[in-house]
């Protein structure tokens, strides 16, 4: 009997890991929401970033914890595209391994609590996440492109396509707002931290859309691999069948 994937045209395997993906994408969502009631009273999160949560109690561990979680969420997703059948898959698997990586960083090296010094740590910690910001967006958009190539793939690339488009804009507005700062030592800018709570949701909506769409083609592949099997019947079974015996 055969198994899907063996025509080198479907998924490898029947399990796609987007439900684990996706798991992972609300655990990271719970810390982030009880930083933000515990925090409410000293962090405005309209002006300051998630990572200045870190000058509340637990707040190293829980952002530790969210930042994890994502970066588990992106590497199941970057092992399940190739099974999946995903037309060349390095590309978009790398960005998301990459994505994952610059997490883990972000959650070993948080930032300066708010009021000191900005120190080696801390810039560590900044541009670990501007990559997260622009690495995770482009894989969404690199496996959207190649969604449109596959049959299993191809229903989910339009909504692939707009994640990774509205978030790359996003990420774009947030990562620029930050030249002020850069160039003048500036460390006001306005609504800053409601726009990278924006920016934050949006890569997590691209990573559920992934999960989704690599569900998508593995429950397709599954449900059209008997189709495919009685259509590559070799020529050489006729008369050995139900036409044979009907002979």
């Amino acid at each position: 009997m055969m198994r899907i994937g063996d025509t080198g045209q479907g998924p490898g395997r029947t399990w796609s890991g987007a439900g684990l993906a996706a798991a992972f994408v609300v655990v990271a969502l719970l810390p982030m929401t009880y930083l933000h009631v515990i925090g409410a009273a000293v962090v405005d999160p309209f002006v300051t970033t998630i990572s200045d949560y870190v000058g509340v109690p637990g707040g190293f561990a829980l952002l530790a914890v969210a930042a994890g979680s994502l970066a588990l969420a992106a590497l199941v997703l970057a092992g399940g595209l190739a099974p999946a059948g995903l037309p060349r898959p390095d590309g978009p698997a790398r960005m998301l391994a990459s994505g994952a990586a610059a997490l883990v960083v972000v959650a070993l090296f948080p930032t300066n609590y708010p009021g000191t010094p900005v120190g080696i740590v801390a810039n560590v910690h900044r541009v670990a996440g501007a990559w997260v910001f622009l690495s995770l967006p482009l894989a969404c958009w690199l496996i959207a492109r190649r969604a449109r190539e596959a049959s299993n793939w191809r229903p989910t690339a339009p909504a692939l396509s707009w994640c990774a488009g509205i978030t790359g804009v996003v990420s774009a507005v947030f990562l620029l707002s930050h030249l002020p700062m850069v160039l003048s030592d500036s460390l006001v800018v306005p609504l800053q931290g409601g726009l990278e709570r924006v920016l934050y949701a949006l890569v997590m909506l691209s990573l559920l859309a992934t999960a989704r769409a690599l569900r998508f083609a593995v429950v397709g592949a599954r449900s059209t691999a008997p189709v495919r099997n009685r259509l590559q019947t070799p020529a050489g079974d006729f008369g050995t069948g139900d036409l044979g015996r009907a002979a």
